[in-house]
């Protein structure tokens, strides 16, 4: 077991290996990271599953049939 401090911050931290990051904790580590899409969300295009779900529901209410979304009747 050995103990560093955050180059960062200056936290200190009880580890039994030096990651291989070099000596910055990890909470200073993941804020360099940029979690999330890879791509904008303009890239996704067309409707949602929502969306989509709303609009056979509708269409099948104007067509006199009485339909669910499958996770309101099977949970």
């Amino acid at each position: 077991m050995g103990m560093f401090l955050c180059e960062e911050c200056g936290k200190a931290e009880v580890v039994d290996v030096i990651p291989r990051r070099g000596k910055i904790c990890f909470g200073c580590h993941i804020k360099g990271i940029r979690l999330g899409f890879a791509h904008g969300k303009e890239d996704f295009h067309g409707p949602t599953i929502k969306e989509r779900q709303d609009l056979q529901v509708a269409q099948a209410k104007s067509a006199g049939i009485n339909a669910e979304p499958v996770g309101n009747r099977w949970v």
